[in-house]
């Protein structure tokens, strides 16, 4: 039984120091780059660290642009996420998004961007809304060409 008990514990340790996406709270939440309150869940993010430390954003482009800055040392970050822009309860890692850049879709930052958890979806909104796909690396090279060049 004491072994059990041992086991449960220590799964419940290991579970709490894996950290993972929170739970943003639209009109209270700041966005840890542009200082504004989060107002849309759509277009929220997150950056988690090592610590489980979380700073929230109002947009995948403040997320880019906090990374860019360098104002968290890479090897203390853990984890990046950003909604499914049609279910934007589900949080998926920034490097299994696929991202829609459509000047018919404004983000709060004005980069248009969306992300989401699958290419099909991405796919379809593209068609509706047209604009490009692209990857995390591409919303990186897009964000310091558009704030910092």
């Amino acid at each position: 039984m004491k072994t059990i008990i041992a086991s449960l514990f220590l799964i419940l340790i290991l579970s709490a120091c894996n950290p993972g996406p929170q739970d943003v709270t639209i009109g209270h939440d700041e966005c840890a780059h542009c200082r504004m309150i989060i107002s849309e869940r759509p277009f929220a993010s997150q950056l988690v660290s090592t610590t489980g430390k979380v700073w929230f954003f109002d947009s995948v482009e403040c997320l880019a642009a906090y990374e860019i800055a360098d104002s968290v040392e890479e090897g203390r970050i853990h984890s990046r996420w950003v909604p499914d822009f049609p279910n934007p309860d589900t949080w998926v890692p920034v490097h299994d998004a696929f991202f829609l850049h459509s000047s018919q879709l404004r983000s709060p930052m004005g980069l248009h961007l969306t992300a989401y958890s699958n290419e099909t979806t991405a796919i379809e909104h593209q068609a509706e809304f047209e604009g490009t796909i692209l990857d995390w690396q591409q919303v990186m090279t897009l964000t310091q060409k558009h704030w910092f060049d």
